[in-house]
């Protein structure tokens, strides 16, 4: 009798323990019969490894807005002015902090439209020089990541501080008169210098304005081609139609 009591206490703790282990799986998986599992949580987005080398793992792509009239462009950028037809063209663009560009015949307002460049969060609006509605855009993928992006001389501004857009949503008019220092409508767009923590720090001249030009005249390669494509694709349609 003195041999049986240490064996039931084994065995009651041995039985306790697989009950416990039963019901956390039940509860965790379902039951045997019939049951399903319950969806768990989804698994949170990890970075890509970095290459063979030591090398910085590539940015996702910039989410495009639906409703985006440009494709994105090989350096991560959609063309910033809509429609395509009123934008002047390349070579009327000069340089500055930014790049300054606008309109065949200084169009604004409505008449001509800011998109993002890139998918972000605008994270500021008003800038010394630049008016008070001018936005800053923060750049959240593509290769401009963590970037800052401010639009000069804007007004007004379509969406508010803290609005989340993608590619190519409208963000802003081309302001109409002299917004901050100007002396026609116009559009300076640039980018913060790399490492900025701030939206106001603000590029000096030259720093950053030939890696915006760069990524601007990709985006209006994109846009022009995309146009041109759309109208060859609608003059072939247009010559199947049977006459009348």
């Amino acid at each position: 009798m003195q041999r049986a009591r240490p064996l039931r206490a084994h065995t009651l703790i041995f039985l306790f323990v697989i009950s416990v282990a039963l019901l956390a799986a039940t509860a965790a998986g379902g039951s045997e019969i019939g049951g399903t599992p319950a969806p768990g949580p989804a698994p949170a987005p990890t970075s890509p490894p970095p290459s063979a080398g030591g090398a910085s793992p590539v940015a996702s792509p910039a989410p495009v807005f639906a409703g985006s009239p440009y494709p994105m462009s090989a350096k991560g950028w959609v063309f910033p002015l809509y429609p395509l037809s009123r934008a002047a063209p390349r070579s009327w663009w000069s340089l500055d902090q930014g790049v300054d560009l606008g309109g065949t015949a200084n169009q604004c307002g409505s008449r001509l439209v800011e998109l993002a460049v890139a998918s972000g969060t605008i994270v500021h609006e008003g800038l010394d020089g630049f008016g008070s509605g001018a936005p800053v855009l923060l750049v959240e993928s593509g290769p401009n990541a963590g970037r800052y992006v401010y639009y000069g001389h804007a007004a007004p501004v379509l969406v508010p501080v803290g609005a989340k857009v993608a590619a190519g949503q409208p963000i802003a008019d081309v302001g109409c008169g002299h917004v901050g220092i100007s002396s026609a409508p116009h559009l300076e767009i640039g980018m913060s210098p790399k490492g900025a923590k701030n939206p106001l720090d603000m590029p000096n001249v030259g720093e950053t304005s030939h890696e915006s030009l760069s990524n601007l005249a990709s985006a209006y390669k994109a846009a022009t081609v995309a146009a041109a494509a759309r109208r060859s694709a609608a003059k072939k349609a247009a010559a199947k139609r049977p006459s009348r």
